[in-house]
């Protein structure tokens, strides 16, 4: 009987170390693995959270209740003149009267009165979970877009709430984890390693063009479609009324958007001018964020990319970088802006 637990031992071991030899440390991918201290989590509950939401955000939020929708959703809130006034991130939980927000840090005070607001007599309580969950962000600049988050889901001990960002694939992974966890995170597919001044989510976005917190998104400043909601799943033009919505649809249905958020190459460190020009001295937008030579600018659309990419920003040079996430045809709308 002991030959035989022995041969039975030794096959078992066998068969874990041929498992394990399988996954050799230069097949592993690395991963980036950075808390986003700049963004807070809200939770919007109530028996009425559907429609109040509907009649606030850009995007469908119906479409979280779908038992084949997505777990999240990007969005935007705007104000009567239909300018973008908040970003934001809706998570559906297990409670379809639940949900939760993930806003900008320095606006989520100004972020919860506006949500108060429009609540009148609706029975919908709006709370911040800063002391129970935290949003992360996995990422992997080699493998832009590959999901991560099956491999995360496997170990169910964990009491996370992953989602892909609802943006775009390069923008990895969300993980709203328990305000005790510490960042240390082992998978067995996968190597991971905190984030550098080389290597960030901020600077994974600026290289993107994808505008985020009210900073880069100042209240008030732009559209939506400006703001590329479009383009990043952030806009329904199929739901109903919401506030801002009117001129938002009468924008997309005449095909006039002149400026947009892109992605700009800066070639010296930025000063306090942060106004794009021309090389002629034309005024063209603003750069709104920027770290390690790169940053997100709102651009005219025309003048930066027929043959103008070089550029000029608090007297240095500087190149705007048509996004490969931008649809093909986008070149069409410009031509129709031209002619309108």
């Amino acid at each position: 009987m002991n030959i035989c637990k022995n041969f039975k031992f030794l096959r078992l071991t066998r068969c874990c170390m041929r498992n394990f030899a399988d996954i050799r440390p230069e097949q592993k991918s690395t991963y980036t693995l950075e808390k986003l201290a700049h963004r807070e989590l809200i939770r919007v509950h109530g028996p009425e959270v559907l429609p109040f939401l509907q009649g606030l955000v850009t995007n469908d939020v119906s479409h979280l209740q779908r038992p084949d929708g997505p777990s999240s959703i990007y969005a935007l809130f705007l104000n009567k003149g239909g300018r973008v006034l908040y970003d934001t991130i809706v998570y559906r939980t297990e409670s379809p009267d639940t949900y939760l927000l993930e806003c900008d840090r320095e606006a989520s005070e100004e972020f919860r009165r506006h949500l108060r607001t429009f609540r009148v007599r609706r029975k919908i309580d709006v709370d911040s979970i800063d002391d129970e969950y935290a949003p992360w962000v996995l990422f992997n600049t080699q493998k832009c877009g590959e999901q991560v988050g099956e491999k995360l889901q496997r170990n169910k001990e964990r009491k996370w709430f992953i989602s892909s960002d609802p943006r775009l694939p390069t923008l990895g992974t969300r993980i709203l984890a328990p305000t005790d966890f510490n960042g240390l995170l082992r998978a067995k597919e996968m190597i991971v390693t905190p984030p550098s001044s080389e290597n960030n989510y901020q600077l994974l976005r600026y290289k993107q063009g994808v505008g985020e917190g009210s900073e880069e998104l100042p209240p008030g400043k732009c559209f939506p479609l400006e703001a590329n909601a479009d383009f990043l799943n952030g806009v329904s033009f199929n739901k109903g009324c919401y506030v801002g919505q009117e001129l938002t649809a009468r924008i997309h249905h005449s095909g006039v958007i002149r400026k947009r958020y892109m992605p700009i190459r800066l070639t010296a460190p930025l000063g306090a001018n942060q106004t794009v020009q021309s090389l002629a001295g034309a005024n063209l937008g603003r750069v709104f964020g920027h770290a390690h030579n790169h940053g997100v600018a709102l651009l005219r659309i025309e003048q930066v990319l027929n043959g103008h990419q070089e550029l000029m920003v608090d007297g240095e040079r500087c190149f705007a970088e048509r996004p490969d996430w931008w649809p093909s045809d986008l070149p069409s709308k410009r031509r129709q802006a031209l002619t309108d």
